[in-house]
């Protein structure tokens, strides 16, 4: 069962309504993979994501198998604060959670602008490398389905 909280965060966000459209449900981000992160001290920042489901078949080989290939970029506007450690070269999410950002008392004196009720958060739970949070006045989403660099290849495979 979802909780209700968690789908009303993605109708509220702008892109949020296409992303659960796609998935069918709220995504978990299980083992997804960090493409990029990019910060900018002014304008937006961003998370890119490949995401996917992971089904109840197994292949051949044993391994389940996976649907719903996406990349997903988190659009990030007035970051206010950062929790961020263990980036490496491959970094894979445990779970992303996105949410209305709770009080913290504690990162107040971290923080670049005062705290609203309204601020989003998301949540970057580890797996392997990246892992932390991120604090901000607004947060958007796209996505284009696929996996990274099919759209690319596409492109490149109509110029021959």
């Amino acid at each position: 069962m979802q909780d209700d909280r968690i789908t009303t965060i993605y109708d509220e966000v702008s892109g949020g309504a296409e992303l659960l459209r796609w998935f069918g449900c709220v995504p978990t981000f299980h083992d997804a993979e960090v493409i990029s992160l990019t910060l900018n001290r002014s304008g937006s920042s961003k998370l890119v994501l490949h995401g996917w489901l992971m089904t109840n078949e197994v292949d051949a080989d044993g391994y389940f198998m996976l649907d719903k290939h996406a990349v997903v970029t988190f659009e990030l506007s007035g970051i206010m604060d950062l929790q961020l450690e263990g980036f490496t070269a491959q970094n894979v999410l445990g779970r992303l959670i996105l949410r209305r950002a709770p009080d913290r008392p504690e990162r107040r004196p971290h923080m670049t602008l005062s705290p609203l009720r309204e601020d989003i958060e998301i949540e970057l739970e580890p797996c392997y490398g990246l892992f932390g949070l991120i604090r901000a006045r607004s947060v958007s989403i796209s996505i284009e389905p696929g996996r990274p660099g099919a759209q690319q290849a596409v492109e490149e495979t109509r110029e021959i």
